[in-house]
């Protein structure tokens, strides 16, 4: 990770997995200051979801081929497994919300959801 600048990129925490009983491992409020690149790096074990609460700012993917595109206030990147992504802030900064997904493997391990709604009732 890195800035571009003197100040600091602001990660808060608002959840984390144990105060939650779903297949959400964390929620986090990410505060880019104006110009400040943000390297994601994926896991193979997790996906993100990625909301624009203030922008703009451009996501650069390093897939094959390579990605580019401007994101504004709304909008919602889908981070997949285990690909690397860079963000960068626009000239106001951006404001993120991240909700991180665990992993099957974990995930299988889970109890079941309560109340059921899978099945059907009569």
């Amino acid at each position: 990770m890195h800035t571009g600048g003197q100040d600091p990129v602001r990660i808060r925490c608002l959840a984390r997995r144990g105060m939650l009983h779903s297949e959400c491992e964390a929620v986090d409020r990410v505060s880019l200051p104006p110009h400040a690149h943000y390297d994601l790096v994926g896991r193979d074990d997790a996906e993100a979801a990625w909301y624009v609460l203030s922008g703009p700012l451009t996501v650069r993917g390093t897939g094959t081929p390579p990605t580019t595109s401007v994101l504004g206030d709304r909008d919602l990147l889908l981070a997949p497994i285990a690909q690397d992504i860079t963000l960068r802030a626009g000239p106001r900064g951006a404001e993120l919300l991240c909700l991180t997904v665990t992993s099957a493997a974990v995930t299988r391990r889970l109890p079941p959801r309560t109340p059921d709604t899978t099945k059907e009732r009569t």
